[in-house]
């Protein structure tokens, strides 16, 4: 039986195909077979990987910044007080002048007619002197001869006393005019004071560094004397005037170091010494700073009054320390189930109690209820052990209410008691954990109950996080000194350790419950 026609012609035109084409089609398949395998062999990136830094060992420099103006050392302002048109000035910007050196003049005409007219007060003063010494002899000569007439019974002793009168007037006039004399040396003497302060001259020596007047100018002083010039003593020395922040000012003390620059020369570091911390507020807009004056070398002149300053004051400096990262110690892992307790107040009702975010008064926050609470929820509780966690809570509730109650206000006093309580809560809860539980929690009560208290030498408790096995493990450490980028640490870490400063795998969002969970121990909340 011959082959259907109809079921032949596919094959034909199959054989009808180029070599050309199957070549091409061979090639695609194989280039597509290699980049599945190559997509399926290659190393993957892991997910959420960890970010790390190395402890390193260099020098932690703790500052505050605050901007501020430069000033010199000593300026003077040369004004006048006296009013009159300016004649000429003798001295100009950036001029170097000397104590004394005349800086301008002032038209002197009207100072000198007043010293002239002075001068012949004076001169008719004296002449009326001399006239009342001359009407004193005579009366005096009188008052001798009617004394002897009278003596000897030629005139009667009413003459005597009358020329006795004439006498006695006769020499009050001289004293008169002696005092007249006086008054007019002494308007002389002002006189020509003013007239010599038509001479503007030099107070100090130093540089001119404001000029206010020209030639032709009139000065008007009444009230307030003009500036005319204003001269800067040493430029070779120079003031930092630092406004500094009230939340700020407690740490800055006289002797302290400042570094700043100046926008005019980006590239150079100058140094300077805290000289005086002034305790008059500034209040801008609300904000209320301090003014902080700093002395700074100026040996090659670059720094000119009026340049805006950008002042770090050095607060602590330490050299050759072990320091990592700021991050690595703001860093905490994502609990397994992807929750963080809130972290309530363990007072009574308006305290925080219940309330979740509220800050409980009396702190818990070292130690207490929040810092206790914060432990726990890193600790990944299965079902058993919430269980028994949610009665120790309610065992510690109701101690830490009782804390409040009798603390009557200490809050020293209830911040002890409390931290002591949620110890004690801690060690019961301690039987029921894992060892990896348990390893963390040693890491976490190392800061619990020491976050934010410095032990003598000054660190406080903090914890840093290690890989190991690809896990993090916590590590406590004592912190130091910080600069806002690093932090001095002391512990069991070393130089090149790698810390983790951030990345691993993100919680993972669930209901929140608003009992807590078992027991309802408040409110919980995603971690992010």
């Amino acid at each position: 039986m011959s082959p259907s026609p109809t079921g032949s012609a596919p094959i034909r035109a199959a054989r009808r195909l180029p070599r050309a084409a199957w070549i091409a089609l061979a090639v695609v398949a194989l280039v597509a077979l290699a980049l599945v395998g190559w997509q399926v062999m290659k190393p993957k990136a892991p997910k959420d990987p960890y970010r790390t830094a190395a402890v390193e060992t260099g020098s932690i420099t703790k500052s505050v910044s605050a901007s501020g103006t430069l000033e010199a050392l000593v300026t003077v302002d040369v004004g006048s007080q006296i009013s009159g048109q300016i004649t000429r000035v003798m001295v100009d910007f950036n001029d170097e002048v000397k104590r004394g050196q005349v800086l301008a003049l002032l038209d002197p005409q009207t100072y000198e007619s007043r010293v002239a007219q002075s001068q012949a007060d004076v001169t008719a003063g004296q002449a009326a002197l001399r006239q009342a010494q001359a009407g004193l002899a005579g009366a005096q000569a009188d008052y001798n001869r009617k004394r002897t007439l009278v003596n000897q019974g030629i005139y009667a002793p009413s003459v005597l006393d009358t020329s006795q009168a004439a006498f006695l007037q006769a020499r009050a006039g001289v004293d008169s005019a002696r005092a007249r004399i006086a008054q007019s040396q002494a308007a002389m003497r002002v006189q020509r004071v003013d007239l010599g302060r038509t001479t503007i001259v030099a107070p100090i020596d130093g540089v001119i560094v404001d000029r206010q007047i020209e030639p032709g100018q009139t000065v008007a002083a009444s009230l307030q004397a003009p500036i005319l010039f204003r001269i800067a003593q040493d430029l070779s020395k120079v003031e930092v005037k630092i406004s500094v922040d009230e939340a700020d000012i407690g740490q800055v003390q006289e002797g302290q170091a400042v570094k700043f620059t100046v926008d005019a020369f980006p590239d150079d570091n100058f140094t300077g010494i805290v000289t005086q911390v002034r305790k008059q507020p500034v209040t801008e807009q609300n904000v209320v700073a301090y003014i902080v004056m700093a002395e700074a070398d100026n040996p090659q002149g670059k720094l000119l009054p009026g340049m805006t300053a950008n002042a770090d004051i050095v607060l602590q400096q330490k050299a050759n320390v072990l320091k990592v990262p700021a991050a690595a110690l703001r860093w905490t892992p994502a609990s397994e189930n992807g929750q963080t307790v809130r972290a309530p107040g363990f007072g009574p009702p308006g305290m925080g109690g219940g309330g979740g975010g509220q800050r409980q008064q009396g702190g818990g926050r070292q130690g207490g209820g929040m810092g206790g609470q914060r432990v726990v929820a890193q600790l990944d509780l299965d079902a058993a052990q919430q269980k028994t966690w949610a009665a120790i809570q309610a065992d510690l509730r109701q101690k830490s209410a009782a804390a409040f109650a009798s603390a009557g206000g200490d809050r020293s006093a209830m911040r002890e008691t409390m931290r002591k309580n949620m110890t004690e809560a801690l060690a019961k809860l301690e039987p029921t954990l894992k060892p990896d539980q348990k390893t963390k929690l040693a890491a976490l009560r190392a800061t619990m109950g020491q976050a934010g208290r410095g032990d003598r030498s000054g660190f406080a408790g903090g914890v840093v996080y290690v890989l190991r096995d690809d896990k993090p493990v916590p590590i406590p450490v004592r912190v130091g000194a910080t600069d806002g980028s690093f932090t001095e640490i002391r512990g069991a870490l070393k130089a090149g350790d790698q810390v983790i400063t951030g990345g691993g795998p993100k919680a993972k969002i669930k209901a929140a419950s608003p009992m807590g969970g078992p027991g309802g121990g408040g409110g919980v909340r995603v971690r992010m």
